[in-house]
């Protein structure tokens, strides 16, 4: 099997009973780690790379997937706004801060209705269809050798970094209307996007996977109870437009989202990436057999400050959990980090071809 083939096959019946082994994925690998390591990891490597490190990187270690973005059909022009002690700032959609020059959270601006209406009059659609199109052509071309998940952002976590924190659980526990409105606002943002690529490639990228961090590493942040009410309407809307174009949904969430699980079925989700801060392999696996579960490697502890025969236990552990059901996709919980040794990721790989054959 090639990676593609192996990864599509776990949401496959008759496919997976002929996978070869236990597929594998990583969110990305960060930038800090493919500098420090690209010369080691491709000076000796004699196989045909793709003139891209955030593709050449993870393959050459052995992942058969990675995330991978796709252009937005959205675009919504940055508004200024006085923040609560009177300060001029100019923010985006996402209700943070226009800083072109710090990848950092700079959020939470969005405390009224009428500086969501503004950003809402502000919401058009684009038409990005040869740009999305150009590139599933040039992520096809890498299936056979890494398969790029397409990623899109979803719901929850928009909303309450939209607001920040603190402004969120007010608004959350008061259900105003600002929050209602700002849970159909990033919805409505997620479904022009996913119309969009539907339009421009008719489902050819095969897998779509929204990001909703819902749990910190020891809990959810939102109740299922309270998640249903507000955001799995939404959800159902989305993934049904997804699954009638041929695609597969998948969500990812950071931290622990056991309690969650039924309720992203229940939306439509068919497998979730993460799984961190307390999750039990053996407890997601005997309650939710047809889920496929994507990632589970400890990056909190075992990856970064592991032995190498601690990383070997680790993965011999959760293929013992998780392996005989097929619906596995193994990978780091989160991203590859300049913290997390070389040898480790190496040994981590290595073991997945040791206990992963079928």
């Amino acid at each position: 099997m090639n990676a593609s083939e192996r990864y599509l096959a776990v949401y496959n019946d008759d496919k997976r009973k002929k996978l070869d082994r236990v597929p594998t994925h990583v969110q990305y690998i960060r930038n800090e780690f493919i500098i420090q390591h690209k010369d080691t990891l491709l000076e000796n490597y004699k196989g045909q790379l793709f003139n891209n490190l955030y593709f050449d990187i993870p393959f050459v270690l052995g992942f058969d997937a990675i995330f991978a973005p796709f252009p937005s059909s959205v675009k919504t022009k940055s508004i200024t706004i006085e923040d609560s002690k009177g300060n001029k700032v100019r923010i985006n959609a996402n209700g943070e801060a226009v800083l072109s020059d710090s990848p950092y959270y700079q959020g939470g601006y969005i405390y009224s209705l009428e500086i969501l209406d503004r950003l809402r009059a502000n919401l058009k659609r684009i038409d990005r269809s040869k740009q999305i199109r150009d590139m599933i052509i040039r992520y096809e071309k890498l299936y056979p050798s890494i398969f790029p998940v397409l990623i899109i952002d979803g719901i929850f976590d928009k909303v309450w970094r939209s607001m920040g924190m603190s402004v969120f659980s007010h608004h959350f526990r008061k259900k105003t209307k600002l929050y209602r409105e700002l849970i159909k606002f990033y919805a409505e943002i997620s479904r022009l996007n996913i119309e969009g690529l539907i339009e421009a490639t008719d489902g050819r990228g095969k897998i779509l996977n929204l990001l909703d961090d819902i749990a910190y590493k020891g809990r959810t942040m939102i109740s299922s109870k309270h998640w249903d009410q507000d955001f799995l309407p939404h959800y159902k809307e989305i993934n049904s437009i997804i699954t009638d174009a041929g695609m597969i949904p998948q969500v990812h969430t950071d931290g622990n989202a056991t309690e969650m699980i039924s309720s992203f079925q229940r939306a439509g989700f068919q497998g979730l990436q993460g799984w961190e801060g307390g999750c039990d392999p053996f407890y997601i696996n005997e309650h939710f057999p047809d889920f496929v579960v994507i990632g589970f490697g400890d990056v909190s502890d075992v990856l970064p400050f592991g032995t190498t025969d601690q990383v070997d236990a680790h993965v011999k552990e959760l293929m013992e959990a998780l392996k005989d059901n097929r619906h596995f996709i193994l990978g780091p919980s989160t991203v590859i980090f300049k913290e997390i040794p070389l040898e480790n990721v190496k040994t981590f790989m290595a073991a997945v071809l040791k206990y992963g054959k079928y």
